[in-house]
C-alpha cells in the first residue's frame, strides 16, 4: 500500500484523491495516536506520569479583594472607551476583547487541567464559520452566534472522546492534526466555506451596525466569558481538575473521574473557544480558512504564556500585550513580524512566569505570609 500526492495505490489499484494530499500526513499521524497513543513500537507506562510545569503545579489562590478592585478598574476603563469618540482604538479594543476571551479558553484546559493544545483554533475557526454559515443561511443573529458556538462545543466534545486517553506531546500533536483537518476542509470544500477565499459580507445587524455598539456587545459577551472562566477555575470542578493534572492516580483513588473532567474541560473550553470566533467573524465582516490555521493556534497559545499560565488577569494582560505589540509595530516596520518575535522573548526573558504570573507570585506570597 503506497500513499502519495493523495493517491493511494492498492496492490495495482490506485485511487486518487486529488485533496488529500495537504492531510494525508495529519490523518495518519493521528490514526496512529489513537490506536497506538504511544507510538507504533513505544508500551504504555504502568501508572500514569504526571506532564506538569512547575508554573502549573505553583499554588493557586482564587481572586480575593484586591483582584476584584482591579477587575472593576479595569471593566470602568473598557466600559468608558467609546466616550474617546476614537473609532481606531474601538477597533483595537474589540480585537484585545475577543483574543483575551480566547487565550482564556485555553488556559482553562492547559493552565488548570495541564492539557497540552497545539490545535485550538479549530474550535475559534468552527465558532467563526458557524456563525457565518448560520447568517448566510438566512437565521437570525443571536442564532448564528449560538451556531456558532455550539458547532464549537460539538466538536470539542467529539475530541474529548478520542484524547482523554492521551496527555503530553502525544495530545497535542492530536490536536494538531485535528485542526490541520479542518483547515484543509475548510480551503477544499469551496461550496459550503468559500475556499481560500472565505465567506464575506457577515455583519451583524442595524443595531449593533456601528463600533460603538458592536464593541460594547463584545465587552458585555467577553466580560461574561471571562468572569465564567474564573469562576470555573476556582470552583470545585476546577480543583478536582488541578488534582487529577498533578496526580492522576491518587485523584482518581480519592473518587475524581479523571477522564470525565478532562472531558467536560475540553467542552467548556472549545465552546468559550467558539463565542470568541463567532464575535469575530461579525468584528471583521468574515472569515477565511486562516482563522483555523497553525499560526493563530501559535498566537493564542504566546498570548497564554505571556500572560501567564495559572494568572487570573493573565488572557487579559497577554492579549493586550500580544495585540499591542502587532498593531504598534506593523504600522512602524515591514519587519514587525521579526520585532514581535523579539519583543516577545524580551518579555519571556524578563517574566519567566508572564506578565500575569509575575503579579499572580506577588499575590500568593502576601496571602501565605499574611497571619
Amino acid at each position: 500500500m503506497c500513499i502519495a500526492a493523495g493517491t493511494v495505490d492498492l496492490g495495482g489499484w490506485s485511487i486518487a484523491f486529488p485533496k488529500l494530499s495537504l492531510v494525508v500526513e495529519f490523518i495518519v499521524m493521528a490514526v496512529v495516536l489513537l490506536i497506538r497513543p504511544w507510538g507504533l513500537l513505544g508500551r504504555a507506562p504502568a501508572y500514569a506520569i504526571a506532564t506538569t510545569l512547575p508554573e502549573q503545579r505553583a499554588l493557586v489562590i482564587a481572586p480575593g479583594r484586591r483582584s476584584l478592585i482591579a477587575a472593576a478598574i479595569v471593566a470602568c476603563a473598557a466600559a468608558v472607551m467609546p466616550l474617546l469618540h476614537h473609532p481606531y482604538a474601538l477597533v483595537l479594543g474589540t480585537d484585545i476583547l475577543v483574543a483575551a476571551l480566547f487565550a482564556a479558553s485555553l488556559q482553562i484546559i492547559t493552565g488548570t487541567a495541564g492539557m497540552t493544545s497545539f490545535g485550538h483554533a479549530a474550535f475559534f475557526g468552527l465558532g467563526a464559520y458557524g456563525a457565518a454559515l448560520a447568517l448566510r443561511g438566512g437565521w437570525p443573529f443571536a442564532v448564528a452566534l449560538a451556531s456558532g458556538v455550539a458547532l464549537a462545543a460539538i466538536a470539542a466534545c467529539v475530541l474529548a472522546l478520542l484524547v482523554v486517553r492521551l496527555s503530553g506531546v502525544y495530545l497535542a500533536m492530536l490536536t494538531l492534526a485535528f485542526a490541520q483537518i479542518l483547515w484543509s476542509i475548510a480551503l477544499q470544500w469551496d461550496d459550503v466555506t468559500g475556499g481560500s477565499n472565505g465567506i464575506v459580507g457577515v455583519w451583524p445587524p442595524a443595531m449593533l451596525a456601528s463600533r460603538h455598539a458592536y464593541y460594547v456587545f463584545v465587552l458585555a459577551l467577553a466580560g461574561v466569558g471571562l468572569v465564567a472562566l474564573v469562576r470555573i477555575a476556582f470552583a470545585p470542578f476546577g480543583r478536582s481538575l488541578r488534582a487529577a493534572r498533578d496526580a492522576p492516580v491518587r485523584a482518581a483513588a480519592l473518587g475524581i473521574p479523571v477522564a470525565r473532567r478532562r472531558a467536560q474541560a475540553l467542552a467548556i473550553s472549545g465552546a468559550f473557544a467558539g463565542l470568541a470566533g463567532a464575535l469575530y467573524v461579525f468584528a471583521k465582516g468574515s472569515v477565511s480558512p486562516d482563522a483555523l490555521s497553525i499560526p493563530r493556534s501559535v498566537d493564542v497559545l504566546v498570548m497564554m504564556l505571556l500572560g501567564g499560565l495559572n494568572a487570573v488577569f493573565g488572557p487579559l494582560l497577554g492579549a493586550a500585550t500580544f495585540v499591542w505589540l502587532q498593531d504598534s509595530l506593523a504600522r512602524w516596520t515591514e519587519y514587525w513580524r521579526a520585532c514581535v518575535g523579539a519583543g516577545i522573548l524580551i518579555l519571556v526573558l524578563a517574566f519567566p512566569g508572564g506578565l500575569g504570573g509575575a503579579i499572580e507570585r506577588a499575590r500568593v506570597a502576601r496571602a501565605v505570609e499574611r497571619p
